[in-house]
């Protein structure tokens, strides 16, 4: 073997290892967002009805937010704020997009997502979309042009309920009926994506947005039989549809650490606005807080918001600076050193600074 070969053999070995000393050792990013999901609706936010015990059991574990606040007191316009860091009316979204409506997160947004994928991770959203009306068709963009290599999800809510819905739609592909409960579907597909789907070499941004507590409700027996005191039949399906959300919610959390990932991973958990408004279903709970969903009093835009990152949030803490959805954009940019665009104000800021 000549002294040529060798040497160039060495030097191959040296670009691998240096290769792989460059790994990408940035956190990977979960965020959870529930639908009408109100500030008195958890037992760790106070709720002395309804059980959550894995959402409570995440509590302890990071960082719980008391004046944590939605980008807006309705539906899609919270998730535009949230996607794009800048308020939703910025985007175009003033209000809840109706199935079929011209209404649309422009093409041109910068989103989360995108600027995550463009950095490198790999991005999946599974769960509710309600950022188009117009869902799955050409004419607006879907969560593939917004920066998703993988998605899973309905226009807006589960149909015919949460139970066996038939409008689930895959990267562009309607799946057709499926067998079972909506938060455990999402979850069913959020694991899948985990384990097999996702580009393992990457850092992950993860997107998981429960239909859960909105209406058309439908929740197992095994999560009403939870509820034996409560009369109203109503009642024990909106607080068992909280607990059905809350064990799918820790079956997620046992995949990330059954697959090792929970110590690296920044997990978010919120609420896209405050309870459904009384008179269509008066079961959500606003807590203290006034009014409800579509209401700019607190109740209507004040959520949970939960945040843990092991070894950099201290466990069982709390915060009360106020912290808006349209932070999400800029905080997760910041942690997983993505820089922010020129081109475009942003109305979030990082809120960083509360993790130390």
């Amino acid at each position: 073997m000549s002294r040529a070969f060798n040497y160039l053999l060495v030097a191959i070995l040296l670009i691998g290892v240096t290769q792989a000393q460059a790994a990408d050792t940035r956190p990977n990013v979960l965020v959870v967002l529930c639908d009408d999901l109100g500030y008195g609706d958890l037992a760790c936010y106070g709720s002395p009805t309804v059980k959550t015990p894995h959402i409570d059991r995440f509590a302890t574990g990071g960082l719980r937010l008391t004046s944590c606040y939605a980008a807006s007191a309705n539906c899609s316009p919270a998730r535009a704020g949230l996607l794009t860091g800048r308020t939703p009316y910025r985007a175009g979204i003033h209000n809840w997009i109706p199935l079929l409506s011209p209404m649309h997160l422009r093409r041109g947004e910068i989103t989360l997502p995108g600027l995550l994928q463009q950095s490198g991770y790999s991005t999946c959203h599974v769960g509710k979309w309600h950022l188009n009306g117009r869902f799955n068709l050409a004419d607006q963009p879907q969560p593939s042009d917004h920066g998703f290599d993988h998605w899973f999800g309905t226009q807006n809510n589960a149909l015919p309920s949460h139970r066996d819905p038939d409008n689930f739609v895959r990267n562009g592909k309607a799946v057709g009926p499926l067998e079972g409960y909506s938060s455990q579907l999402v979850v069913n597909e959020a694991l899948t994506w985990l384990d097999s789907a996702r580009d393992k070499t990457k850092p992950f941004f993860l997107y998981v947005c429960f239909h859960e507590p909105h209406e058309p409700i439908a929740s197992a027996e095994i999560f009403e039989r939870q509820y034996p005191d409560l009369k109203d039949p109503a009642q024990v399906r909106h607080h068992a549809n909280i607990t059905q959300m809350d064990h799918a919610f820790g079956r997620l959390m046992a995949g990330l650490e059954q697959h090792q990932l929970a110590d690296d991973t920044l997990v978010l958990f919120t609420s896209d606005n405050g309870p459904a408004i009384t008179r269509y279903h008066p079961h959500g709970s606003s807590g203290p807080l006034r009014d409800k969903k579509g209401s700019l009093y607190e109740g209507g835009i004040r959520v949970p918001g939960i945040i843990r990152w092991p070894g950099r949030i201290k466990p069982g803490t709390t915060s009360d600076v106020p912290v808006s959805g349209v932070d999400v954009l800029p905080t997760i940019c910041e942690v997983t050193a993505t820089p922010l665009p020129g081109d475009r104000h942003f109305d979030g800021t990082s809120v960083v600074a509360l993790f130390e």
